[in-house]
């Protein structure tokens, strides 16, 4: 071996240099960091999405008006309010994929129902003539069906939806 081949780091700056990542690094890679999370939780707070409840209804025809139950879950009444749009899916119906209706939430119930530990809340709409779905197809409802349904409620931020449990938390304690 020559000299060249065998080079020992003696000089301690030159070690430490080696041996260590340099503090600048670290604190930059930090604050990079921060400022990643501390946008993402601003994001989580400004940017809003619309937040929906999904559930079941039924569907009758009587005379010449359409009569739809839709059974709201009970924790999730507070978020109903009258005037929002319901998108009635037929999509457990077969041949109807991808068929709706869209109508609007017209009474807020005011009396809870409980059946199989279940409890909820039941909307009546009411739809008089013909109904038509999105599509433009004349529906003829024979008895009595079961659709799937779903509630658009306001616009929500992630944050708000993150820290609602513990708000309902703290009022049912004070």
């Amino acid at each position: 071996m020559s000299e060249l081949d065998n080079i020992e780091l003696r000089s301690e700056k030159v070690r430490n240099i080696i041996g260590q990542i340099p503090p600048k690094i670290i604190r930059i890679g930090i604050t990079i960091i921060f400022f990643i999370i501390a946008g993402m939780l601003t994001g989580t707070y400004f940017f809003k999405y619309e937040y929906t409840i999904k559930t079941t209804a039924t569907i009758e025809q009587q005379g010449n008006s359409t009569i739809i139950e839709i059974s709201i879950p009970a924790n999730e009444i507070g978020k109903v309010k009258q005037g929002q749009k319901v998108i009635l899916n037929f999509n457990n119906v077969p041949n109807l994929y991808n068929e709706q209706i869209k109508t609007e939430i017209q009474t807020i119930p005011k009396k809870i129902e409980i059946s199989k530990n279940e409890g909820y809340y039941l909307a009546v709409i009411k739809l008089s003539g013909k109904i038509k779905t999105e599509r433009d197809k004349a529906l003829d409802i024979l008895g009595r069906i079961t659709i799937n349904v779903e509630i658009i409620t306001d616009k929500i931020s992630f944050f708000d939806r993150m820290i609602a449990p513990f708000k309902d938390l703290i009022s049912r304690k004070g």
